[in-house]
């Protein structure tokens, strides 16, 4: 019965993650069964490029983990955007640890898909998951900014209250689709990235995924859609003003969204292209390093352009350091007057450090 019900909500399921959990994590050998005719992957091992992406995927992973766990702290999580950010940034390092950490291992070793089918399968899912999130997240965190710059638009609403916390489960829910109903993506060594086809010699027909081809769509429409509302807005803003400039606000906005959507636009365009059309070396290279930046740029725009959470990331690294250095002790005379000024020095330095 179980099963009746996941083909009902999943046309293809016998292409995902769940059927091969209902069937004792055994792919099915008509679409995914690898054959003896199947040639080695060791012949293309990329080590130079796995030590790339395996480099830049540990500094994302330490620099995104601090800007969340200042986000989890900061006061602002009480707003929609600080807790879509940080739905962001879960999928954000999910994905970092497939495009990146997985990736870079996998290309470095030549690995294909019959080498370790089942992993690479169960990767691909998650990488599937963790993208479809990052990409409702980061599209609906930029209409979120909109909402907070046009106090007349109704839609803002939505985001109200508890309201946000049903959004937030709708990508939860829209994630765990992608992964356990969806078709995974397939790592292929010879062009170190990832494809639904695993190439074996099947009709590639039968791997094209719809729901991801939509998302993907999607999100490149809707990166130009905001953005350019947000551009049209704040040039309209200027020319009204007696500089007939933007402000350094409004710049540091449009940065912030810019590159919280552009690099998800890229690879969601070229990995929706490459579904369908056969591509070059150099076009799937773009789209893979567009879907790394599109994890990398997020944490870099907090450092460089969010004061508030670059304010929280140093002060969460380096209070202790802080705390050392501003710490006097309470007792370094025992004549009265010079304890009442070591007193006085104690407590001004107490509220400059804060």
């Amino acid at each position: 019965m179980l099963r009746s019900f996941l083909q009902y909500i999943g046309p293809d399921f016998n292409f995902t993650l769940a059927h091969v959990i209902n069937n004792g994590f055994e792919l099915d050998q008509d679409f995914y069964g690898c054959s003896e005719g199947i040639p080695e992957s060791v012949d293309h091992r990329r080590q130079y490029w796995g030590v790339y992406f395996i480099t830049v995927g540990i500094l994302i992973l330490i620099l995104y983990s601090t800007c969340l766990i200042a986000i989890a702290k900061s006061n602002q999580m009480k707003t929609p955007a600080y807790k879509t950010m940080l739905f962001l940034g879960i999928s954000d390092l999910s994905s970092t640890m497939i495009h990146s950490i997985a990736t870079g291992i996998l290309g470095y070793n030549g690995f294909g898909f019959c080498d370790y089918p089942r992993l690479i399968f169960t990767l691909g899912s998650i990488a599937m998951g963790s993208w479809m999130g990052c990409c409702i997240s980061s599209m609906v965190l930029a209409f979120i900014r909109i909402c907070d710059l046009n106090s007349q638009l109704k839609m803002r609403k939505c985001f109200a209250g508890w309201k946000i916390y049903v959004i937030l489960l709708m990508f939860f829910i829209y994630s765990l689709y992608a992964m356990f109903l969806s078709k995974p993506l397939i790592f292929n060594p010879v062009y170190m990235s990832w494809f639904f086809d695993p190439g074996l010699g099947k009709d590639p027909t039968l791997f094209i995924n719809v729901i991801h081809t939509f998302n993907n769509i999607m999100m490149a429409v809707s990166t130009i859609v905001f953005y350019g509302y947000l551009a049209i807005v704040f040039l309209k803003e200027s020319r009204s003003s007696a500089t007939k400039k933007l402000t350094k606000m409004q710049v540091t906005i449009l940065l912030q969204t810019f590159f919280f959507c552009i690099f998800h636009a890229i690879g969601a365009a070229i990995y929706a292209y490459m579904q369908f059309f056969e591509s070059s070396e150099f076009i799937v290279l773009v789209g893979h390093l567009a879907w790394q930046s599109s994890s990398g740029s997020v944490c870099m725009v907090y450092l460089t352009l969010n004061r508030t959470i670059r304010r929280s990331v140093v002060k969460l690294v380096c209070s202790r350091k802080y705390n050392v250095e501003n710490y006097v002790p309470s007792i370094i005379s025992v004549h009265p007057r010079s304890r009442a000024n070591s007193r006085m020095f104690e407590m001004s330095n107490f509220h400059n450090f804060h």
